[in-house]
């Protein structure tokens, strides 16, 4: 169509490739070929001139609205991918908007006016793309999809706790070995009869007695809460419980030595991310960053996870 344009403009088919920079035979052949594909003739051709038939005439003014009005849709196109405006939704690992993530959230909404924010907690494993969230902040092993980009902001270690109303009617243990005697409040995802891993002065694994099995770390944490019993609990969740008091850390002198957890910031591609999304990663990456504590990690890099 543009070559087509261009041969009508210049009324001949050596100045329309010159300034197309393509061949004259390359030129007459798309020509050519449009006037087959369209069983009419578009232009009268002489040795100097080449000037449009009236088809031709009704056909460039039709080929003019239609590139002028591509070009609208692509200006606009381009104009999404950097503007920082439009929906933001974020999946969000319930929890963490207690332990600080929620002043990332007003940081970016003060950063960005333009855009409306729509956070859901969850603690399910979910699939960004078929559930259309632009970003999540995960788990590991919360994380369905089965391509994303992904950039850890946060490692945090397990630890044994408990609600001070347990403590007082138990012996507190003193050594991994000890948990054998207690109540556990357990979660779902680790199976029945699980068996706890601690360094130390020596190696302990332990069976521990599950007397609770919650289906989320949340209520987990809640049941540990009002002394239901002995939690292993990421310490990024819990972190204000243990400056209030209300949960305490046992077992100090040890570590767990089973997997920590990751909190994941999650997109689904690297490629054309919208302003919106492009600007979220960043200030949320920054914000771990800045805040980053025994528990918090600088983010790394950005991998593409099969």
């Amino acid at each position: 169509m543009q070559v087509f344009l261009k041969v009508a403009d210049t009324e001949q088919f050596t100045r329309a490739a010159q300034q197309l920079n393509l061949s004259p035979s390359r030129v007459t052949r798309y020509v050519d070929d449009l006037e087959s594909r369209l069983g009419v003739k578009l232009l009268q051709r002489s040795a100097r001139r080449s000037v449009l038939t009236d088809v031709g005439a009704q056909y460039a003014r039709g080929c003019r609205t239609l590139l002028s009005s591509l070009a609208k849709v692509e200006a606009s196109a381009t104009r999404a991918s950097t503007a920082i405006a439009g929906e933001l939704r974020v999946a969000m690992v319930s929890g963490l908007a207690q332990q600080g993530f929620a002043a990332l959230f007003a940081e970016y909404r003060a950063s960005y006016p333009d855009v409306s924010l729509f956070v859901t907690s969850t603690e399910t494993q979910i699939d960004l793309v078929s559930s259309r969230f632009d970003v999540g902040i995960l788990s590991d092993e919360m994380i369905k999809s089965t391509t994303h980009v992904s950039r850890t902001l946060i490692r945090s270690r397990l630890v044994p706790v408990a609600a001070p109303s347990y403590l007082a009617s138990v012996v507190t243990p003193l050594r991994p070995d000890h948990l054998g005697a207690h109540r556990v409040v357990g979660l779902a995802a680790w199976g029945r009869n699980k068996r706890w891993s601690f360094t130390g002065d020596e190696e302990y694994c332990v069976r521990v007695n599950e007397a609770f099995v919650a289906s989320s770390r949340m209520m987990q944490k809640q049941l540990a809460i009002i002394g239901a019993g002995i939690a292993l609990l990421p310490e990024c969740l819990i972190e204000g419980e243990l400056r209030r008091g209300d949960l305490v850390h046992l077992l100090k002198a040890y570590r767990v030595s089973s997997d920590d957890m990751n909190i994941l910031l999650v997109y689904p591609s690297r490629d054309f991310l919208p302003g919106q999304v492009r600007a979220f990663v960043e200030l949320a990456s920054e914000y771990a960053a800045r805040c980053r504590g025994d528990t918090v990690a600088v983010s790394e890099p950005d991998a593409l996870t099969p």
